[in-house]
């Protein structure tokens, strides 16, 4: 059986207890700062949610207000548009949709 060379002249199980650490703790390290890095994540994501809904509720009320003001103009102008177009419609209607007169 190959065994890993032993200044000691420790037990196979003894010596590996004891050189663990040269794996282990750097791959705890390793774990630890991902861990981290995607709480760090998770919490830039939050707090950028949390301004934008803040901006949301603060800034977009006032000009949401004029927009629907704006579209009600709107709105009004096509209403009166399609009216005028619905009255004119039956006077002007002389040909059929080929182009030929009735």
């Amino acid at each position: 059986m190959f065994l890993p060379t032993n200044p000691n002249n420790l037990p196979p199980f003894e010596w590996a207890y004891q050189h663990v650490g040269l794996i282990s703790w750097p791959a705890i390290c390793y774990a630890l700062w991902k861990v981290t890095r995607y709480i760090d994540g998770v919490t830039a994501t939050a707090t950028k949610t949390i301004n934008q809904i803040d901006t949301l509720a603060t800034n977009h009320a006032p000009h949401m207000e004029e927009s629907l003001k704006t579209q009600d103009g709107l709105l009004h102008s096509m209403d009166a548009s399609l009216k005028e177009i619905a009255r004119n419609t039956g006077r002007r209607r002389n040909t059929d949709f080929d182009g030929n007169r009735n």
